[in-house]
């Protein structure tokens, strides 16, 4: 999404995004947040974790100062304040800024907004069906988070984004990285999960720990991004995951494999290897569907070799 591809232009441009009341060809401009609408008084709309922002949101995933909008010559534009996790505007990734027109669906972090404007009658009053509370600041409060209490972590810091999630919590990072996936839009994801995904492929190589649950959606959502971008290094990322965790693969991540080997070329042959060889030592501890999953791997690895 480029500045010039939008076509939303009103009948009279705002001068420096003051809303002029007198006029009645002037639009004015508000972001509905759940229940709440959030007009851009003095054509700006700070959003973030800090409490400097007019939209304040509890949510880890959320840099401190992470987008902001602003009424600039009669359109709003969206700019990304170099968040760490990226703005999205119906589905797509913004890069730095975009123009936006009414209805825009615009995603930060997990939570969504929606772009509103109207032209102003000659009173001055919204019709009648759009009378709604329009709020000065909001402090948006997720008490049942399941991370809010990481910001009082040991280490963590309210002067920088080093509380902001980006290698824990994928279940809220799949809410925007499953939108982009649906959209085929590979590179996009991978900007959302690749962090995430490291982060998770380090902690095992360091034996920090790992439950099966987090190694399972990870080894998932490498294999999404396999099918979407076609890229032999998340085929790579699932095998060598499970050959430090020495566990064969989830039936998922196998069923997903039989048809990315045969559609990508360069995975890892001598990894593959490996994986079994590790697999087989490990039979004896194995129950009977675990080893049946290792005859399905041993498949994968004969498929493999014939690419």
């Amino acid at each position: 999404m480029t500045d010039d591809s939008r076509d939303y232009r009103p009948h009279q441009a705002v001068s420096n995004g003051a809303l002029q009341q007198s006029s009645p060809s002037v639009p004015i401009f508000w972001v509905e947040y759940r229940s709440d609408s959030i007009e851009l008084r003095g054509g700006q709309l700070l959003v973030g974790r800090s409490a400097m922002c007019r939209l304040v949101l509890d949510d880890p995933l959320v840099s401190r100062q992470h987008a902001e909008f602003r009424v600039e010559d009669g359109f709003v534009t969206l700019y990304d304040l170099k968040s760490v996790n990226g703005v999205l505007v119906n589905g797509q990734r913004v890069e730095r800024q975009s123009r936006l027109a009414p209805g825009d669906r615009v995603t930060i972090g997990s939570q969504d907004l929606i772009l509103r404007a109207r032209m102003l009658g000659v009173s001055g009053e919204p019709p009648a069906h759009e009378h709604k509370r329009f709020a000065e600041t909001i402090h948006e409060q997720h008490t049942e988070h399941p991370f809010s209490s990481l910001n009082s972590m040991p280490g963590a810091s309210d002067s920088t984004d080093d509380a902001t999630i980006q290698g824990d919590g994928l279940d809220l990072l799949a809410t925007v990285a499953d939108k982009v996936l649906a959209l085929k839009r590979g590179d996009e994801a991978e900007r959302i999960l690749a962090t995430y995904l490291q982060n998770l492929l380090e902690k095992a190589r360091n034996n920090q720990g790992l439950p099966n649950a987090t190694a399972e959606k990870a080894a998932i959502y490498a294999a999404k991004l396999a099918g979407v971008t076609l890229k032999p290094l998340w085929v790579d990322y699932s095998i060598e995951l499970y050959s430090i965790l020495e566990r064969p693969l989830p039936s998922q991540v196998v069923d997903s494999l039989y048809d990315l080997l045969r559609r990508i070329v360069g995975v890892n042959l001598s990894a593959l290897r490996e994986y079994v060889a590790i697999l087989h030592a490990a039979l004896g501890r194995l129950g009977p569907a675990e080893k049946f999953l290792v005859q399905r791997i041993e498949g994968l690895e004969r498929l493999a070799a014939l690419r």
